[in-house]
C-alpha cells in the first residue's frame, strides 16, 4: 500500500497523519511533545508502523 505521511511538530503536540492516494486517513495520532520534539516523531513513527505494519 502507497501512503503520504504528515507531521506537525509544536510545542505542546506533535500530530502526525497517514493518507492514501485518494486523501483517505488511514491513521492519526496526537502526541504530547513534552520538549522532547525528536522523541514524539519517532513515537508517531514507531506507532504508525505497529497500526498499517508493512502494508
Amino acid at each position: 500500500m502507497k501512503f503520504y505521511i504528515g507531521i506537525d511538530v509544536g510545542s505542546v503536540s506533535t500530530n502526525v497523519v497517514a493518507v492514501d492516494d485518494g486523501l483517505n486517513v488511514l491513521s492519526k495520532q496526537y502526541i504530547r511533545t513534552n520538549g522532547q520534539p525528536l522523541e514524539s516523531v519517532k513515537e508517531g513513527l514507531r506507532n504508525l508502523k505497529a497500526e498499517l505494519g508493512s502494508s
